[in-house]
């Protein structure tokens, strides 16, 4: 059996028991259990996230809660409560943790997590949404749902327009949308989608386009694909991972993939040890390693080139999350400082007109150290409490201004004087 070395990454985990723990930390060298997350009961489905270096969230299966664990404790933030308009149906975060999105029945909800107030609320699909997937860069954010709609929309326009619309809306699914991701090129990476209706398909975000449907012979639940985005992997409700070498693509835009009794296929490899349904798919970012979660509570670890099962990761129920992550030393440190500020959230829009902008302010360091970005952290102003300061600022810069044009006219004045002097004795 083959011996993972990489110690870059670690694998993050949820079930639908919520038994010893609501979420789960291990070494996929050896399988074993590195820190857990407890004291909040099971998660649903697609909620796990890591909020930057600094935090883990996930939505209560049951409440109408989200629950948030600094990276080093077993218990949740004392005195914070996200509490949701809804039971999130799917959540995601901005890369850097400074938006989240969840998804209550058909509607998505857009928070600022610093000070929590609530940006947007976006109502396009029909029916509840499934799945929601942030660009590596976080410009751009996708939602698929049960009436087989993807909406792809700008986080800028969403923060800046009253009345948001999608970027792209795609509707070549005829049956729910299950597992959505983008690839790692930030918001030129491409975008793929799988579907009960037995579809795959990747779309180019930045045109629009239908760039390639794969059609296969089981429905499909989740999927993955590589950093390089050459392979690309889906899961089946019949256990069956399928991957597709992306570097060699059909000629057409439709595509069916035809498996061999012998389990292959022309440009297609087939990883079978799952039992039931995969619902999860996520692949180390050196791409040499596949981590797959199903409804049977089974985390498989698989050698991507020999298609072998090098560790399986037992659950008491149902996988909700199973994904690769960036091994942070948050994880391990006593005392965590958190580059993150978080504030309960609001659950109605804040329509009072109040304008407000984030400060940024030095952790104690040199100004000279100004363009490091890693020194700062956010907190929000209310201007209607800053009045005072703005006001004397305001009267400080008006000074200013007329002292600099009293300053102007009386070089004007000598400038123009000792001009005409010289012209009149040049001419004498």
């Amino acid at each position: 059996m083959s011996r993972i070395a990489d110690t870059r990454e670690v694998i993050l985990t949820s079930d639908s028991s919520g038994e010893h723990w609501s979420a789960a930390v291990w070494d996929h060298r050896t399988g074993s259990i590195l820190s857990t997350y407890k004291n909040a009961g099971a998660l649903s489905h697609r909620t796990l996230q890591l909020l930057s270096d600094s935090y883990i969230v996930g939505a209560d299966l049951t409440k109408p809660r989200i629950h948030v664990w600094p990276l080093n404790s077993h218990s949740p933030v004392s005195n914070l409560r996200l509490t949701t308009p809804g039971k999130v149906t799917a959540l995601n975060c901005t890369p850097n943790g400074a938006y989240m999105v969840a998804a209550i029945s058909e509607k998505l909800f857009l928070w600022q997590l610093c000070n929590g107030r609530l940006l947007k609320n976006l109502s396009q699909h029909y029916q509840t949404v499934t799945c929601l997937t942030f660009s590596k860069d976080g410009s751009i954010f996708a939602s698929g749902a049960e009436d087989g709609l993807i909406f792809v929309w700008s986080l800028y326009r969403v923060l800046n327009e009253e009345h948001p619309t999608p970027l792209h809306a795609f509707s070549h699914h005829s049956l729910p949308v299950k597992d959505l991701q983008f690839g790692h090129a930030g918001a030129r990476g491409r975008l793929c989608s799988v579907s009960l209706d037995r579809t795959c398909n990747i779309y180019d975000p930045g045109s629009g386009l239908l760039l390639l449907t794969l059609v296969f012979d089981v429905p499909l639940t989740s999927v993955s694909m590589n950093a390089r985005e050459s392979d690309l992997f889906v899961g089946c409700t019949n256990g069956d991972i399928y991957g597709f070498n992306l570097h060699e693509p059909p000629r057409g835009i439709e595509h069916h993939v035809q498996v061999r009794n012998d389990g292959n296929s022309d440009g297609v490899i087939v990883f079978q040890g799952h039992k039931s349904s995969v619902v999860s798919l996520s692949i180390s970012i050196d791409c040499r390693y596949l981590v797959s979660g199903s409804t049977s509570g089974e985390v498989h670890v698989w050698d991507i080139a020999s298609r072998q099962i090098l560790r399986t990761i037992d659950h008491k129920g149902p996988i909700t999350a199973a994904f690769f992550a960036k091994n942070y030393d948050n994880f391990r440190v006593t005392n965590l400082k958190p580059r993150l500020q978080l504030c309960n959230l609001h659950r109605i829009s804040d329509d009072s007109g109040k304008e407000s902008f984030i400060e940024v302010i030095s952790r104690d360091r040199n100004t000279t150290d100004i363009l490091d970005f890693d020194l700062y952290t956010e907190k929000n102003i209310d201007m209607a409490g800053s009045e005072d300061v703005i006001s004397k600022k305001f009267s400080e810069m008006k000074d200013e201004i007329d002292k600099l044009k009293k300053i102007n006219a009386a070089m004007y004045q000598y400038s123009v004087k000792h001009i005409l002097n010289k012209s009149n004795i040049d001419l004498t």
